[in-house]
């Protein structure tokens, strides 16, 4: 799924069953984790907080990276 359709889930559960500081978290974490293009000569969607590789040859996680697909998997 997408960053905005898994916010937008997010919202929903909001509205249904998540109450202050909980949703407030998962925001959070879900905004540290968005995607955006790397690479210009062969774009990539990418995290923006995570790192993947070797020491000494590290570059961005795809996207999406393990911590999103943990909280899209919970959430079904």
């Amino acid at each position: 799924m997408t960053h905005d359709e898994l916010v937008a889930k997010i919202e929903k559960l909001y509205d249904d069953y998540l109450e202050g500081t909980l949703y407030t978290a998962l925001c959070a974490v879900v905004e540290l984790h968005k995607p955006f293009t790397w690479n210009s000569n062969n774009p990539q969607v990418c995290c923006v907080a995570c790192d993947s590789g070797e020491e000494g040859d590290v570059y961005p996680a795809r996207y999406p990276c393990p911590t999103i697909q943990a909280i899209e998997k919970e959430l079904g």
